[in-house]
């Protein structure tokens, strides 16, 4: 799983990250990015505990020379809760500086894997590059809103499945695995009945720049945006019943039933087969790693 390059400087290669580099990747990422190094740990951690479909890396792809770690990409291969084909995550890209002229190597490599890519949220001064690899935008930004302020729906029933008694008994299998997943990577899970139905909703807690001190819950899964912004009411209340009274939802634009403002320069791109759709961040930096 190596291949080298003369494109750059000599000696340089790239192939598959293993459980023996883990410790140099923790400590070229914690050089790279203004996370400490105990963040890089933990997801490098929770990347060598889950799951990973058959056949593709379970870390990502680094650059090395004879001496050192010189660049990473780490990828997250899951299957998508809806459809259940393999999609891939890239998160954590940096390379050396003396070593830039390689980078796209990275990207090359994963793209390889016939499967659809997501990044979500690059870095700006990546979006050329991105872009010349044939990466397409398929989000503009977020939406901040204030669901609390949405009509309710009465008999509606929120609870949270690491905190429920038995879910299985009122969470289908295949949803009850996704939200579980998720509770074990930090998120907020929760299942959600109306007197038609149940539906899974998962969220991050994370702080917004702007508003540094207010709690905000990044929506990561539906089963879509119309579900969310018919439950906003009762879902935005249990959420603010428990600190967090705002709510971030990737979007194209102002969602005009719900109180809020849309920020642009947030874009998300994919490449492949399979446009994602919007709600669907399951099993991506932003569910695992918190960015």
């Amino acid at each position: 799983m190596s291949c080298q390059t003369t494109d750059g400087p000599p000696g340089v290669r790239c192939r598959e990250i293993g459980a023996d580099d883990l410790d140099s990747i923790a400590d070229l990422l914690t050089a790279g990015f203004p996370n400490p190094r105990n963040h890089w740990v933990r997801a490098l951690k929770l990347l060598s505990m889950r799951v990973v479909p058959d056949g593709f890396p379970r870390y990502g792809y680094m650059l090395e020379t004879r001496t050192t770690a010189v660049g990473v990409i780490l990828l997250i291969f899951s299957r998508a809760p809806d459809s259940g084909m393999v999609r891939c995550n890239g998160s954590a890209w940096y390379v050396a500086p003396a070593f830039r002229t390689v980078a796209p190597l990275l990207l090359l490599k994963i793209l390889r894997h016939r499967v659809t890519h997501t990044n979500v949220w690059p870095s700006l001064h990546t979006l050329p590059t991105i872009e010349a690899l044939g990466y397409k935008r398929f989000c503009n930004g977020v939406f901040a809103a204030i669901p609390w302020l949405a009509a309710g729906m009465g008999g509606t029933k929120i609870r949270r499945v690491v905190e429920a008694l038995h879910p299985e008994r009122f969470v289908p299998a295949a949803d009850l695995q996704v939200l579980r997943d998720h509770e074990s990577f930090g998120c907020f899970s929760l299942w959600c009945e109306t007197r038609d139905k149940g539906y899974p909703f998962i969220f991050r807690r994370r702080f917004i720049k702007n508003l540094p001190l207010v709690p905000t819950a990044q929506l990561v899964y539906c089963t879509s945006l119309d579900d969310l912004v018919r439950l906003a009411g009762p879902v935005g209340r249990y959420l603010a019943l428990r600190g967090i009274p705002l709510m971030l939802i990737p979007a194209n634009g102002p969602i005009p039933t719900l109180v809020g403002r849309f920020f642009g320069g947030k874009p998300m791109y994919y490449f492949g087969p399979e446009q994602p759709r919007l709600g669907d961040l399951a099993y991506t930096e932003v569910a695992m790693f918190g960015v």
